[in-house]
């Protein structure tokens, strides 16, 4: 273990070394933790070499036929934007997709170059498009203690549920987003400007047939550009046949149901309560709920679920909320493909994974950790543990992280954890673990 930890820091000494020689950039061949896991230069896309730090996350440049400049902050949003920019590239290289473009593009004369940056890169703006990532801003609190509004808006004074189309074409653009593996509630405007150019084809009867029709679930194109994308296994088809079948209040009854049946629940029990409390929290979109809601069916067998739903019902931030589902997902496939954990383990907005022994596990969905107030705050957030704490990062971290680590009571840190099995696409189904 001794010789492990030094081979570590020897490793996050020289990527410090690289980091500060070029004055918080770095070269996207240099970043160990994607090395292997998507890759630069595609015939859809390219990814720019020069890759910018901001706080915990690396800013990423992808330039493709339909936009020059694309801007993403994080690795989980880069494999997901790379994913959609290679569906719409695909999609628009056929003739029924090239018909499609056409409208689009004059649906998206109106959005301004900044906008789309802002929303695949947020952070620039609190009156960013779609889904916006924001650090500062109002907060929730503890607003389903009386406080639920008919129609809520999120931390960042957005409408998370209104997604891709409109009261018109809403239905058709969900289905749309599943036949062509895109998420019906994506932030980014070309994927919802296309979903809703195809929907109002649809709707009027000019399109002749679907979506789909080159674009067959399985084939090796969708498995080679879903690959880690946006599930463990790229994308379950019960759950987003649920998504696209259902408009958000609907939906939420559907996953009501749902959990209520898997989990041997009746309705107003305690359980129920926190459910239903996390389905009101307007920092979710419906489609992190409907899949949080699949993995806490896939770690049914964990114990201290209440805790855990309580988490995921406060999350007070946009930013949280993604950061819980990101931990919801994670914990999913390492408790799934890897070691198996024995209860779920939490503490102030952050949920994390206990082995039977008591070693706790917390994954972190950031790409660059280094000694800042904000690592130490996700240090300290880490649940207490007389056994051992572990942070395990998608990303990298630097040798003054580890040190501060220790000097905190962190066992240990794992980074670059993509490359593991666990954490890759898995074609075998996870099973829902009914709660005994």
């Amino acid at each position: 273990m001794k010789r492990l930890i030094c081979s570590a820091v020897i490793m996050l000494f020289a990527l410090s070394a690289v980091l500060s020689a070029n004055e918080g950039t770095l070269m996207f061949g240099n970043i160990k933790s994607l090395s292997g896991i998507i890759p630069q230069d595609t015939k859809f896309y390219k990814i720019d070499n020069n890759v910018a730090i901001e706080g915990p996350y690396y800013v990423f440049t992808i330039s493709c036929d339909h936009d020059q400049n694309y801007q993403v902050r994080g690795i989980t949003d880069l494999l997901k934007a790379c994913h959609e920019i290679a569906i719409i590239e695909w999609y628009r290289s056929t003739p029924q997709g090239n018909q499609v473009w056409t409208g689009t593009k004059d649906s998206l004369k109106g959005i301004g170059k900044g906008a789309k940056q802002v929303v695949l890169h947020p952070g620039d703006s609190s009156a960013a498009l779609g889904r916006k990532v924001a650090k500062t801003g109002r907060t929730i609190g503890r607003f389903f203690k009386g406080l639920v509004k008919k129609t809520p808006k999120s931390s960042t004074g957005e409408d998370l549920s209104s997604g891709a189309g409109n009261f018109l074409t809403s239905e058709n653009a969900r289905i749309a987003a599943y036949e062509l593996h895109l998420d019906a509630y994506s932030s980014n405007p070309y994927v919802t400007a296309l979903l809703n150019e195809i929907a109002k084809k649809r709707l009027v009867g000019s399109l002749g047939v679907s979506a789909a029709t080159f674009l067959i679930p399985g084939s090796s194109l969708v498995q080679t550009i879903t690959t880690g994308a946006l599930t463990p296994g790229a994308f379950v088809d019960e759950t987003e046949k649920m998504i696209r079948d259902n408009d958000p209040a609907e939906l939420n009854r559907e996953l009501e149901r749902e959990f209520r049946v898997s989990f041997s629940q009746v309705k107003g029990s305690q359980l129920m309560t926190l459910f239903n409390q996390f389905l009101q929290n307007p920092n979710y979109d419906p489609r992190q709920k409907a899949y949080i809601t699949l993995y806490f069916e896939q770690l049914g067998e964990l114990n201290n679920l209440e805790n855990a739903l309580y988490t995921l019902a406060n999350a007070p931030t946009v930013e949280d909320a993604e950061i819980l589902e990101s931990q919801m997902q994670m914990l999913s496939a390492a408790h799934n493909f890897g070691n198996r954990f024995s209860s779920f383990a939490t503490k102030n907005s952050r949920i994390a994974g206990r082995y039977g022994r008591g070693d706790i596990i917390m994954i972190l969905p950031y790409d660059y950790a280094d000694d800042t107030k904000l690592m130490l705050q996700e240090i300290q957030n880490v649940p207490d543990s007389k056994a051992s704490r572990n942070i395990w990062l998608i990303g990298d971290a630097t040798a003054d992280f580890v040190s501060m680590a220790e000097k905190n009571g962190i066992t240990s840190v794992k980074t670059g954890i993509l490359h593991y099995k666990a954490f890759q696409n898995n074609t075998r189904i996870i099973p829902k673990i009914k709660q005994k």
